[in-house]
């Protein structure tokens, strides 16, 4: 999947955010920082485009507005997924039943298409 996927994307939704390794938002170049280019790979957005990573402070006290292509949020949630059930007692118990655990798989899922 590529930036220049014209269906819309939709956003990633809040609840799954801290669930994904972001970079260090105190170091952002200022097209990321203000969601012109995908916060992790860097290129440019187009509006229809996006996805939306919600609005986040950084550490000098500015509003972030990140936003990110397909592909690189794909990669992220797919990361996240993995990973979450390591750090997650409801995983341990029954990943089947963890919110945060389902709601990354379909939004990897969401983000294939």
């Amino acid at each position: 999947m590529t930036s220049t996927d014209t269906r819309p994307p939709g956003d990633v939704p809040a609840a799954l955010l801290p669930e994904l390794d972001l970079p260090d938002l105190g170091t952002l170049p200022d097209d990321r920082a203000r969601g012109a280019a995908c916060l992790w790979g860097g290129e440019p957005l187009a509006t229809a485009t996006a996805l939306d990573l919600g609005e986040h402070l950084s550490p000098h006290g500015t509003t972030l507005f990140l936003r990110a292509c397909r592909a690189c949020a794909l990669r992220a949630v797919r990361t996240a997924h993995y990973y979450h059930p390591g750090s997650c007692e409801q995983c341990g118990d029954e990943a089947a039943l963890c919110e945060t655990h389902r709601g990354l798989r379909r939004l990897a899922l969401e983000l294939r298409r």
